[in-house]
């Protein structure tokens, strides 16, 4: 019982990467237990939804139960043990924002700019989670690799919808008003993601800019093309290429 949103994966592993190496003094024991611990929590989502849908899947209280498990595996003796007692303070948000998904899921609603947007805040969280359990300190490189996750990843949503509506509008031409709203939303979206990498007072290497800008002009390059039927595998490959060149650029950018 896994997630079936594929982009959700590069979302959980890219922050979580980013954290963990963007330290030189990582405790590797305690980063395992992280990356147990996330795994655990992530794979809850699908299970959860499972249990709580009109028709339940009668293994998903199982499932849920090993999950959790798994969950508390890492994350248990990374606060007793490792004493990563702020590890907790990242608890009720993500608890917040995975209830609001289920709500939306639950609803129809789980496509939902709103939803898809918390849902990146929620993933992009795991960096500066990641960063505090491998060396013990939340420091402000934390929060900033959170912020730039949060603001990369954000991207792809846009993106994404305006693709899908491009396919859309093939064979409906009453698609039209909605992809411009879209192709609008877009490119203004990725436009305003390096500016605000700027204007925040962030602590960010400059080659960082660089999958923003790859993003941005693959971004205006689509926008201007006309209605076409898309392959969702590929655009799939492509987007966790760009997910890899923005984990690539940052840290390369920290050792630089």
């Amino acid at each position: 019982m896994l997630p079936r949103e594929h982009g959700a994966w590069a979302v959980l592993i890219a922050p979580v990467l980013l954290g963990l190496f963007s330290t030189g003094a990582a405790d590797i024991p305690a980063a395992v237990l992280f990356c147990i611990g996330a795994l655990g929590a992530f794979l809850t989502r699908p299970a959860l939804l499972a249990l709580l849908r009109p028709a339940p899947d009668p293994k998903a209280r199982a499932w849920l139960a090993a999950y959790a498990a798994l969950a508390a595996a890492g994350f248990i003796p990374l606060v007793l043990v490792y004493e990563r007692t702020l590890l907790l303070a990242f608890a009720a948000p993500a608890a917040f924002l995975l209830a609001a998904d289920v709500r939306a899921q639950l609803a129809r609603r789980a496509l939902s700019l709103t939803n898809e947007l918390g849902g990146v805040a929620a993933l992009s969280m795991g960096a500066a989670a990641a960063r505090y359990a491998a060396q013990g300190t939340l420091d402000f490189r934390a929060w900033s690799l959170w912020a730039l996750s949060a603001l990369f990843f954000c991207g792809p949503i846009f993106y994404v919808k305006m693709v899908a509506l491009a396919h859309r509008a093939c064979s409906d031409p009453s698609q039209g008003a909605r992809l411009e709203r879209a192709r609008r939303l877009a490119l203004v979206y990725h436009l305003a993601a390096p500016l605000a990498v700027f204007a925040l007072p962030l602590d960010f290497p400059r080659l960082s800019l660089l999958p923003f800008a790859a993003a941005l002009v693959k971004t205006v390059l689509r926008a201007l093309r006309p209605p076409e039927k898309v392959n969702f595998q590929s655009l799939g490959y492509r987007e966790v290429a760009y997910s890899a060149l923005f984990v690539a650029a940052v840290l390369v950018g920290y050792r630089a």
